[in-house]
């Protein structure tokens, strides 16, 4: 890769899409493209579930694509997640390979392994366990199933290991760990969600560093499944191989809070 490639990110006026467009912003050049732009002119509106020229076009001349684009709800039933999950991940793969993309860089979710939440064995979470996708739990009382979306995240990366050995697209699945909107300060993480999500607590510095690294990673990495949340103490995900391949270096723990 070049030291500051062409990235195009999707879903760019988003909770993920909108720090990291903050982060790369004046060091590379960045293509932005949502199906909401919330009023931000810079952004061009797309529906990525449909397949149209004009958005198509947005991808030539860029070297890496970060797909942040979806529905983010992790209890969402399956009807809305068909569109924004599955097609538009088919489409994006598909205009990248014909775009002449190197990279891309998908967006999936610890979710995938969220069948691993009420199970003890094994301790660690790597990325050659076989996936679990769904997790279930309670929040305010209400029961929460992430099946289908998390099924949606496992299609993609499934899909986008196809795409590596059948064209020779890069691509850098990272199931990304809990980051939520706003400053996303590990003192406002509830405990009352249990260790299970709290420890998996990815800061908003950490994201950028880790997207960027995948950015930036050698082109000869193919195909990589890569856990993607911040030094945890205590923490059941193994992010060593994420170091390794990417040389992801995350400076924040959700059990270590600034007084």
């Amino acid at each position: 890769m070049h030291d500051s490639p062409s990235v195009l990110i999707t879903g760019a006026a988003g909770n993920l899409g909108s720090k990291l467009r903050q982060h790369l912003q004046g060091r590379y050049e960045v293509r932005a493209l949502d199906k909401e732009p919330r009023g931000d002119s810079s952004i061009i509106q797309v529906d990525l579930s449909q397949w149209h020229e004009a958005w198509i076009e947005q991808l030539r001349g860029v070297e890496v694509v970060v797909h942040l684009a979806a529905d983010p709800t992790a209890h969402q039933s399956w009807p809305p997640l068909i569109g924004p999950n599955i097609d538009a991940t088919i489409l994006i793969y598909q205009a990248a390979v014909l775009a002449g993309v190197r990279r891309v860089i998908y967006a999936s979710s610890n979710h995938v392994m969220g069948g691993y939440k009420d199970d003890p064995e094994p301790a660690r979470l790597s990325t050659d366990l076989p996936p679990r996708p769904g997790a279930r739990y309670t929040v305010d009382g209400h029961a929460r199933d992430s099946t289908p979306y998390a099924s949606t995240k496992l299609f993609g990366e499934r899909l986008g290991k196809c795409y590596a050995q059948v064209h020779g697209l890069s691509v850098l699945a990272v199931r990304i760990g809990w980051v939520r909107p706003g400053d996303n300060r590990a003192g406002d993480v509830p405990r009352a969600r249990g260790d299970w999500f709290r420890l998996m607590w990815l800061s908003n510095r950490d994201f950028c560093e880790l997207m960027e690294r995948c950015i930036l990673a050698d082109a000869s990495l193919h195909f990589a499944i890569l856990n993607g949340m911040s030094a945890n103490t205590g923490m059941r995900w193994d992010i060593d191989h994420t170091r390794r391949l990417v040389g992801y270096e995350p400076r924040d723990d959700v059990t270590r809070v600034e007084a």
